[in-house]
């Protein structure tokens, strides 16, 4: 003969009060999921409004850094051009050269030739 194990009556209540008891576990974890969630948007949001912030400060500062900039290239453009008008040093030479050669401190000023020809009259 087999035997047949005999089941202890299904206690309806107490399996009642446990699933009761996961429920209430299960909805504190999700209420306490939902309050992290809650702050961790909240600092996500705090977070972004100071890199919004950041970045426009960042963003005009390199407008001020461009804008300096360009000044800086049109005074380097413009020191370019001048230079280019600059005397070149065998210019500058040959211009001693002739200076020496005619040497201007022995001419004469208009007083002195005007003043020249009143004694020879």
């Amino acid at each position: 003969m087999v035997q047949q194990q005999v089941q202890p009556p299904i206690n309806y209540e107490q399996i009642i009060y446990e699933l009761v008891n996961r429920v209430r576990v299960l909805e504190s974890k999700q209420n306490l999921f939902s309050e992290k969630l809650l702050v961790m948007n909240q600092n996500m949001i705090e977070e972004y409004k100071k890199v919004v912030k950041e970045i426009t400060k960042l963003s005009s500062g390199m407008k001020g850094d461009e804008e300096d900039l360009g000044n800086v290239r049109n005074v380097v453009r413009h020191l370019s051009e001048e230079a280019g008008k600059f005397a070149m040093k065998e210019d500058v030479k040959v211009l001693e050269k002739y200076i020496k050669l005619w040497n201007p401190l022995t001419f004469v000023t208009a007083k002195e030739v005007e003043a020249m020809i009143k004694k020879k009259h």
